[in-house]
């Protein structure tokens, strides 16, 4: 019997399980990697609309003449100084680090040209030069700005850790996956600071509200409307938020993963 015990171990040793241990590692990994890119690369991280019940109170007061189109989605400002066939619309949009788009199908859009909707492209480029940046004002211009910088060091961090983590898991490179470890604690760092930028700016904007958001066409007459808005964050803003905490929680396992391999080489054994 221990004759047969031995020759079946020699024969067939047991399979080692840092395999299992690696793979459980790998998956905050690639779940925090590909939340954090998809946050970032999605639009939906502030939805803005426009609050009935303000919009009218505020119109009545301003002896702003308004008018209710597709189901009261998108309002249509009468402004007897403009051509016709012009005018301004209160229309909602959604947006995210890089561009803010009107959220309407073509159909709606062709539908508003009719009543004088411009023909404009609907979605806003932050990076685009033009007049929208005189309308946002300095403030919120930097702030955008530095989310887009934050958001590009993040995802050039997150690359990079993916580059360094699969050289010191293959060569087992004890350096190079403590260094991965620590690159997933910036890439979560430089997230949060996105996400906290975008929060910080609405908070600004929402007590002055200079920027042209939700508002095509002329913006002077929609001025005395502005604080109607409403400013909503969305699923791409806490997507990020839950790639931000399994970044952190994939950094601590790198950490954990390098001093496997440091003091137990068995186990560190991919």
């Amino acid at each position: 019997m221990l004759c047969y015990y031995i020759y079946a171990t020699i024969t067939n040793p047991p399979v080692p399980r840092p395999c299992y241990v690696t793979i459980c590692f790998y998956y905050p990994c690639s779940c925090s990697t590909a939340m954090l890119c998809a946050a970032i690369m999605t639009q939906h991280w502030e939805h803005v609309s426009w609050e009935r019940a303000a919009l009218a109170a505020l119109a009545n007061a301003s002896n702003t003449a308004i008018q209710w189109l597709l189901d009261e989605k998108v309002v249509k400002i009468e402004d007897s100084n403009q051509r016709k066939g012009g005018g301004t619309f209160l229309v909602p949009m959604n947006g995210g680090i890089w561009t803010m788009c009107v959220s309407l199908e073509e159909e709606e859009v062709s539908i508003l040209s009719r009543a004088g909707f411009p023909k404009q492209p609907l979605c806003t480029n932050y990076l685009a030069d033009g007049d929208d940046e005189e309308q946002r004002g300095d403030w919120q211009h930097r702030m955008q700005n530095l989310s887009i910088s934050c958001a590009l060091v993040c995802l050039i961090v997150l690359v990079s850790a993916a580059l360094v983590g699969a050289f010191g898991v293959c060569k087992h490179q004890i350096s190079a996956v403590l260094v991965t470890g620590v690159m997933y604690l910036l890439a979560g760092l430089f997230a949060m600071f996105t996400l906290m930028i975008i929060h910080l700016k609405r908070a600004r904007v929402s007590l002055r509200p200079l920027d042209g958001d939700g508002v095509i066409g002329p913006r002077h007459p929609a001025l005395p409307l502005l604080t109607a808005r409403e400013f909503n964050t969305s699923w791409s803003l806490e997507l990020g938020w839950g790639g931000v905490v399994l970044a952190t929680t994939a950094s601590l396992l790198w950490i954990l993963l390098s001093k496997i391999m440091r003091y137990n080489p068995i186990l560190g054994m991919i």
